[in-house]
């Protein structure tokens, strides 16, 4: 167990190092051309979350982390460890699709744009179609990111 959980803490730290896999790519369906990329890095996903809401979220410190990691993962036991973040040089932005009747939901951060007076987050939510083949369970689709510490206004938008 102790393995898996040094494996898991070297994979985070691999995903905060500059230049790590999962960075954010210009969005043509964002309406990104009016600002600058900023670069953010996976936390965590899921399907089975413990939120079941539909909310977007904005975390900048540790206590508000604690509190919604264990929100996140309030229906496994044991709870994960928490993912280490720099608050000082860190925020994140949580998204949740709320619950939903069965599988082959999902949401995600496809991109953050900085313009001169804030910071946008798009986030795209997908559904499953009339006849797409779905696990027949609730889910509560998930995504948290971390990003740069915003100096302005962070908002959310939802692309199609």
């Amino acid at each position: 167990m102790k393995m898996i959980a040094g494996l898991a803490l070297f994979l985070f730290a691999a995903l905060l190092a500059p230049g790590a896999a999962g960075t954010a790519e210009a969005c043509s369906a964002c309406g990104d051309d009016d600002g600058s990329v900023v670069t953010f890095v996976p936390v965590g996903r899921g399907s089975y979350g413990g939120v079941s809401d539909r909310r977007f979220i904005v975390v900048k410190d540790e206590n508000e982390w604690k509190e919604l990691w264990g929100e996140i993962n309030g229906n496994v036991l044991p709870l994960p460890p928490l993912p280490d973040i720099d608050f000082s040089r860190h925020a994140l932005a949580a998204v949740f699709q709320g619950l939903k009747r069965s599988g082959g939901y999902s949401i995600s951060v496809e991109a953050i744009i900085e313009t001169g007076d804030r910071v946008t987050v798009s986030v795209r939510e997908r559904e499953p179609g009339p006849q797409n083949l779905v696990t027949m369970a609730l889910s509560s689709p998930w995504e948290v990111v971390a990003f740069p510490l915003p100096q302005k206004p962070v908002l959310f938008t939802s692309v199609q």
